[in-house]
């Protein structure tokens, strides 16, 4: 292909943010630039911007896989600065993976590109159209090229990242697809670094059907900030309290156990930039199991650690998943052949696997494309991982995800959706189609309540309710640091208004506010950006009452104050808490706007959650099931707080005008009615039959 190349003019830069939004099509290879004014301060950034351009530009949805579908890749606010965790990057657009319909919907990836691009001056990128041969972008400050990617295409992404590093240098960070994504696998992710992907919605397919293998940038500004001396020593006691409780442990011990063993060493990680409390670990130099003439390296962190396999005495029954025993070895190299295919950890482990598993035990599938099924055997994990990268024999289904699977089968359609919550996106934080992630009823209504009306698995930036509640309270495997429920019930009066909203006994009672405070909080994470398993800052070990306090700032006033001292905007706390609640309904305006979403779509999360919670609270001694009834005026207080009409759960002009977005009505409500009128019959999920 022709090499296309374009110097873009910069504009007046503001704190934090560096004012220009990069523009890319890759049908016509025009290339141009433009400030951010519409997006700035208003929808702060990452998430937020992303959430509004959308709005703006596309009235009607399209299909992910279209030349006319954009990938969004945008920062923060306060990416490329030091604020904590800032350097994660939002990536959206319309999601392949989404079930039933491909709707609008956003990831997030960690590591360094989103702080190298921002020094290259850009607060995001915006492309469009597809390419007729594999083709790289190429970002190195003002200067943007288009070039061939024909040497790479087929590659996986590691030895992508490592040929982007050779041709372009070793400070050039990039964002590729595996063999998954060139596939056009709806659970394709997009990588980074090593263990670092945009793993939920399907992405690395969009990337694929524009024949986009990588982004590469290459930035050599910095991203000034408005109160230096003063955001500098906010972030060094940020740190400073949380590395009271969170690293990466002893690693000693773990060293020696390799050394004793096969071999291979280990080291603290930091999954993300200015990250100041590395708690991930780097594997190096591992032999391998399933192909043991290899030795693997990579950093292994959150769900794909389970690929080694969890022992049945564990604290928390799983019923019998993870059950693979492929130990510390073969879990690495699962995961890191997982990561160079771009396929996704959390689809694969917690939903994929446990549905065929389910389906073998009740006998209607005892082979993969012609071998016996051997979860314990990491040869068959390899050709199984193989399979639905390169789509050969079953493997072709399975990269459409599981619920696709099913049906495409004909295999296990009562078993499946045991595995789903909703939307195409497998358990997670919900008590019940989840095996990884102990939680009791109460907590579980809140998590039923943001299910309900996202766009995808929630819990990408709102564990902070479900999961701090459990691993922070009692509950928990905290030890001496765990809070008593007397500390955790006047901590919950202080941050939600009411101490039911914890208590363990307190059924229904109060779960309506946690969930909209947390939506909120689940924007603000994506769009400052912070970490969502740090942030909100609500518990501390370093206060008598347990309760976080950093500087004489209380811990969920930390972000706001972050923002306030990088981009020098004049916003208080509750500032900052109406422009997250004005990303959250942008996107539900986007939703209603494309599909008609309504309530009842959103209720058809519910039978999710209407059979027996997977473990028992032991204060209460038995297993719940969520209750319709009771669960109703939960939901319509819950509308009531987020100023949704209780019936359509379509935001009110009322509301949308407090927030600023008096634009968005009219055309909501206009597209509402269109899309009813064309859009695809909704299916209602298969009954879950075990």
């Amino acid at each position: 292909m022709k090499e296309t190349r374009a110097y873009l003019p910069r504009f007046a830069p503001r704190f934090g943010w560096a004012n220009r939004l990069l523009r890319i099509d890759l049908s016509t290879h025009r290339i141009s630039a433009e400030p951010m004014d519409a997006y700035i301060p208003d929808f702060i950034g990452g998430r937020g911007a992303a959430a509004r351009l959308m709005w703006n530009e596309y009235p009607e949805p399209v299909d992910p896989l279209a030349p006319e579908a954009p990938l969004i890749v945008m920062t923060g606010a306060l990416t490329g600065t030091r604020s904590p965790y800032s350097g994660r990057t939002a990536i959206c657009g319309f999601a392949p993976q989404a079930y039933p319909y491909s709707w609008y919907t956003r990831a997030n990836i960690g590591a360094h590109f989103g702080g190298e691009l921002k020094r290259a001056g850009y607060d995001g990128l915006v492309i469009t159209g597809a390419s007729e041969a594999p083709v790289q972008i190429l970002i190195a400050d003002d200067e943007v090229r288009l070039l061939s990617a024909e040497a790479w295409w087929g590659l996986d992404a590691y030895d992508t990242l490592e040929a982007a590093r050779a041709a372009h240098g070793q400070e050039a960070r990039t964002l590729t697809i595996g063999p998954a994504g060139e596939r056009l696998s709806r659970i394709a992710t997009i990588q980074t670094a090593t263990s670092s992907a945009a793993g939920q919605g399907g992405f690395g397919a969009v990337m694929g059907a524009k024949k986009l293998k990588a982004i590469t940038v290459i930035g050599s500004g910095k991203v000034p900030v408005a109160e230096p001396e003063a955001f500098e020593r906010l972030i060094r006691a940020i740190g400073e309290d949380v590395r009271a409780y969170r690293g990466p442990g002893d690693l000693k011990a773990l060293n020696e156990q390799l050394r004793c063993a096969r071999g291979g060493r280990v080291r603290p990680y930091a999954c993300t930039e200015s990250c100041p409390t590395p708690c991930n670990r780097y594997f190096a130099d591992m032999p391998g199991v399933a192909y043991p003439d290899r030795r693997w390296e990579g950093h292994w962190a959150c769900v794909g650690t389970l690929l080694r396999g969890l022992p049945a005495d564990g604290p928390f029954p799983t019923n019998g998943l993870f059950d693979w025993q492929l130990g510390l070895y073969g879990g690495l190299e699962m995961n890191v052949l997982s990561n160079r295919y771009g396929i996704n950890q959390w689809e694969l482990i917690i939903s994929l696997v446990p549905w065929l598993e389910t389906c073998q035990r009740f006998g209607l599938i005892s082979e993969w494309n012609g071998a016996p099924m051997d979860w314990q055997s990491a040869p068959f994990w390899a050709k199984f991982l193989h399979d639905i990268a390169y789509r050969e024999g079953m493997g072709d289904a399975l990269a459409e995800g599981g619920l696709r699977a099913a049906e495409i089968l004909g295999l296990g359609e009562e078993i499946v959706g045991r595995y789903y919550t909703g939307w195409g996106y497998g358990g997670h934080w919900d008590g019940h189609a989840s095996w990884s992630n102990y939680l009791v009823f109460p907590y579980w209504v809140v998590s039923a309540l943001q299910w309900a009306t996202d766009t995808r698995d929630p819990y990408s930036s709102s564990h902070c309710y479900v999961q701090n509640v459990m691993n922070w309270g009692p509950l928990g495997n905290r030890g001496a640091q765990a809070l008593t429920w007397d500390q955790m019930r006047a901590i919950a009066q202080k941050v939600y208004g009411s101490a039911d909203a914890v208590d363990p006994y307190s059924g229904y009672k109060d779960k309506a506010f946690p969930a909209f405070y947390h939506d909120r909080r689940a924007a603000m994470k994506d769009s400052l950006p912070t970490d969502d398993q740090v942030f909100t800052l609500i518990y501390s070990v370093t206060t008598e009452d347990r309760f976080c306090r950093i500087l004489g700032i209380d811990g969920p006033d930390i972000d706001a104050h972050l923002f306030r001292l990088g981009t020098g905007t004049d916003w208080s706390p509750a500032d900052f808490d109406r422009a997250a609640e004005r990303i959250y309904t942008q996107e539900r305006a986007i939703c209603v706007r494309h599909w008609g979403r309504d309530r009842a779509m959103d209720e058809a999360v519910l039978p999710a959650f209407e059979y027996e919670e997977n473990w028992v609270n032991p204060l209460l001694g038995e297993k719940k099931a969520l209750d319709r009834a009771a669960f109703r005026p939960v939901m319509d207080e819950y509308y009531a707080h987020l100023g949704w009409e209780a019936h359509t759960g379509w935001p009110t002009r009322e509301r949308l005008e407090a927030l600023g977005l008096g634009d968005v009505y009219e055309p909501m409500i206009a597209g509402a009615q269109r899309a009813r009128a064309v859009r695809p019959p909704w299916r209602e999920p298969k009954p879950i039959r075990i």
